[in-house]
């Protein structure tokens, strides 16, 4: 048994010694000794229990590194013990505790543990057991032009499920063109822990120092998308320098002498170009993916012409891909011939396209995919120019841009519209899209590299958008645009009155900037405003100008993270709203001033209020706003829960019930007509899926009166008295359960038999008073994910657990140290847990 338990004990002791490393202050030669022993130790368990097997020598020489390893512990955590209880004395024994620290470091010895450590590892070198370097990054990089697929063929290792299993940690990060060292760092970590920090407020030195420590403790994998330059590398590789971090990096960039500067040992993988018969193939099944290229035989006059085209693509699969949708929109042969001499004309690509070593034909098709698209679709690519390169763009955020610049949803959902249009980009190879899992809708869009360049261009040309980084670099001033996005922009020294001075700017973004302060000339010289996004915009004093009334013009306004504390009454001119977010930041108790400016925005489709309120006898009047879809943060105490009742469109609700006058009869009775909500912080009605509660309320409702359809719910400083699981239990479409933060004040939970046929994820988050639960064999069937975070009292894992065959995921996240000894094989729990894959302790 002690073999079995070997690596697990010495990865136990590693830990220690990495995350108590500040506390060995006065023996620090020891203690870094001591863990450079432990490395060397690591090295060879690999090979060693490869070889116990065939070998009793070295079979006994493990039990020996067992018994090293398991006393060393034993000293180090009695003297960060004795060192705790000293440091935590009180002020009446701080002498005598001052004294006892002292004697206790001079007492630390940890000479003979080396000693013995050395020993054992002599004695495997002459036993033939190897020593497997395990400190030493690897980088593997994918190399190659724009369009051949490093992308593709990174997302595939990526999201591989043997690599998910191998590497707890696993991080994407995106190194743009113009990118900030920092900002790398930040992902880094924020992707690494869990839950993830917050990192904004860290300094690169703390980054740093973060970051190194994560990787001595755990394996992870990074990819790093995509770097350009060498001196790009050099910036960011502090955090990956030899010894400090054992866990391979994946790089793709465009230059075998970028791969081989970050390291000359890299393994490079160089995808090819396809054959002229790849790049045919692959045509055919994307231009007709309802025939079966087997059987299906082109006329032979389009196959000519379209192999003719093919060429044109380089073998790129992304030119291919763009030419077989654009052309499997086209079905004679007068098309495929018009489409071919536009590809040969060099009028399509501009005049002034830099082919940067690319294929300048590949580029000749790209542009041409852009002049098909229809003149609304024209517009919409257009706007993907605003925002930076590697940029997930929200697609809810984007479609009320597109609404507010004029895209014509004749009374249909916003998001509907533009979800159509987005399909239609997809469909043409002409954006990257990912979907929301549960919804399956289009979460975020972003651009490849290479179309990003024809977006790019023909913006310039079309003079669409302007974007800038900082105060220097406006070529254009004042800007000719009717719309500007300042993009990434970190000078403090921008100032909006001088840097936006056109008069006829009609939208002005700032995206992952800096927004400075703003005062009233801002809205008094763009009186023909459609898109204000402003995040954590300052105004002097928290007030927004009265003169934002102005602007009657516009369509969509953003202040979400702003410091306001006080609306003007003015805003009730801006009745052409669309989208109104005022999710504005504020630091506990203070409150924004928000008159009824509402009433007459009948218009509006996303409305986000204020958080908290100015308590005053001013009701905010929504009866009218009858075109909502969204509506976030609404609470009884500022607003008639009736008003709720004319607003058929809604889709979302958030809201808050601080009003003793707003029965559950009253809010079902005002909701009633509500037929399309899908999700909110209420119940009753058929077509809810997921439900937020964070509200105080002493049990649940019955099940009969809880929606029939709920998926998902998550429960929050609710203080539940009573066991929750009977009755959501009984929730027979619920996949997804959390109780978080004070939910439950109970002491005592059961799952059931037969209860829960559908859930597949269970978490426990902050459960205070919770100390027991039961699980009934045939409770749970096809639960796949269990979380369990600090629940402190929470005495064992139900044993009913063992019954959970579909269990493949279980992680504990300060949850103490005898829960790992308990559950880690030989531990007294361990056959509860035995059968799940993965279980993992984090510690943070």
């Amino acid at each position: 048994m002690a073999e079995a338990l070997l690596p697990f004990a010495v990865e136990r002791l590693w830990n220690l010694l990495v995350r108590e490393t500040e506390q060995f202050q006065g023996v620090e030669e020891q203690f870094e000794g001591l863990k450079s022993d432990v490395k060397k130790l690591r090295c060879f368990l690999k090979d060693a229990d490869a070889k116990k097997h065939t070998s009793a020598v070295v079979k006994d020489t493990i039990k020996e590194i067992n018994e090293v390893v398991l006393d060393a512990e034993d000293i180090i955590e009695t003297f960060l013990l004795k060192k705790e209880l000293g440091e935590s004395s009180s002020s009446s024994v701080k002498r005598f505790a001052y004294a006892t620290v002292k004697s206790m470091v001079r007492g630390f010895d940890m000479k003979p543990i080396r000693k013995r450590i050395s020993k054992v590892i002599r004695e495997m070198q002459n036993l033939g057991v190897q020593s497997v370097i395990v400190d030493e990054d690897q980088v593997v990089s994918i190399t190659g032009m724009g369009g051949i697929g490093k992308t593709t063929l990174a997302r595939k290792v990526f999201n591989h499920e043997t690599i998910k299993s191998h590497f707890p940690g696993l991080v994407w990060v995106c190194v743009s063109q113009q990118f900030e060292r920092k900002c790398v760092w930040q992902t880094i970590l924020r992707k690494l822990t869990r839950p993830e920090c917050d990192v904004s407020k860290m300094m690169e030195d703390e980054l740093l120092d973060k970051i190194v420590r994560v990787f001595e403790t755990q394996k992870a994998l990074i990819v790093i998308d995509d770097i350009w330059s060498e001196g790009d590398w050099d910036l960011i590789k502090p955090v990956f320098l030899p010894k400090k971090s054992e866990h391979p990096y994946l790089t793709y960039v465009r230059l075998m002498e970028v791969a081989l500067h970050a390291d000359k040992h890299c393994v490079t993988f160089k995808p090819e170009c396809l054959t002229f018969e790849e790049s045919w193939d692959l045509f055919q099944r994307i231009a007709f993916p309802i025939k079966d290229t087997a059987e299906f035989k082109i006329e032979e006059d389009m196959k000519e012409i379209g192999m003719e085209m093919i060429r044109h693509c380089g073998g790129l699969p992304l030119a291919i891909k763009v030419l077989g949708a654009l052309l499997g929109k086209k079905y004679s042969l007068h098309e495929w011939k018009r489409i071919r001499e536009n590809i040969k004309a060099p009028t399509v690509r501009g005049s002034g396209s830099d082919d940067r070593n690319f294929n300048l034909k590949v580029y000749d098709v790209l542009y041409l995919s852009f002049e098909e698209l229809p003149a609304y679709l024209k517009q919409c690519f257009l706007y993907l120019a605003s925002f930076p390169e590697d940029y997930k763009i929200d697609v809810e955020t984007l479609s009320y841009y597109w609404a507010a610049e004029g895209m014509d949803f004749d009374g249909a959902s916003i998001r509907e519209v533009a979800d159509g249009y987005i399909e239609q980009l997809v469909k043409r190879n002409m954006v990257i899209s990912e979907r929301d899992v549960k919804t399956f809708r289009f979460e975020t869009l972003q651009l490849h590299d290479m179309m990003r360049e024809v977006c790019l261009r023909k913006a310039e040309e079309e003079n669409f958008v302007q974007t800038i980084c900082r105060s220097t670099e406006n070529s254009k001033s004042p800007c000719k645009s009717r719309r500007l996005a300042v993009v990434r922009c970190l000078d403090e020294t921008f100032n909006v009155d001088t840097e936006v001075k056109n008069p006829s700017l009609r939208t002005l973004l700032f995206l992952e900037s800096k927004t400075p302060m703003a005062t009233s000339l801002l809205f008094t010289r763009h009186k023909l405003m459609r898109v204000l996004d402003l995040p954590s915009v300052k105004f002097e004093g928290g007030k927004v100008p009265s003169s934002i009334g102005k602007l009657i013009h516009l369509r969509y306004l953003s202040l979400k993270g702003s410091n306001v504390t006080e609306l003007p009454s003015s805003m009730r001119n801006l009745k052409k709203l669309l989208y109104l977010n005022l999710d504005v930041y504020r630091c506990f108790p203070e409150v924004v001033y928000m008159p009824n400016i509402l009433k007459d925005m009948r218009e509006l489709t996303f409305l986000c209020l204020p958080k908290s309120l100015h308590h005053n006898n001013t009701k905010l009047e929504l009866e009218n706003l009858v075109s909502l879809e969204k509506l976030k943060n609404f609470n009884t105490k500022h607003g008639r829960v009736t008003d709720l009742k004319g607003m058929t469109r809604l889709r979302s609700l958030s809201m808050y019930i601080e009003d003793n006058t707003c029965t559950m009869e009253t809010l079902s009775s005002s909701l009633s007509e509500l037929s399309h909500l899908e999700k909110g912080f209420v119940w009753d009605f058929f077509n809810l899926k997921q439900l937020n509660l964070e509200i105080y309320m002493p049990r649940l409702p019955d099940a009969q009166r809880s929606p029939s359809h709920l998926t998902t719910i998550s429960l929050r400083l609710c203080r539940l008295k009573e066991d929750p699981m009977p009755i959501l239990e009984k929730l027979l479409h619920l996949k997804e359960v959390r109780l978080k933060n004070n939910s439950f004040c109970g002491r005592r939970m059961v799952c059931s038999r037969d209860g829960f046929p559908q859930l597949q994820t269970l978490e426990f988050d902050g459960l205070e008073e919770w100390e027991e639960w039961i699980v009934e064999e045939g409770s749970m069937p096809l639960l796949c994910t269990l979380c369990i975070y600090e629940c402190r009292k929470l005495k064992e894992i139900p044993d009913g657990l063992r019954f959970i065959t579909s269990l493949n995921s279980l992680l504990f996240y300060n949850m103490g140290k005898r829960w790992e000894k308990r559950l880690s094989k030989g531990g007294k729990d361990y056959y509860k847990v035995q059968h799940i894959p993965s279980v993992k302790f984090s510690y943070y």
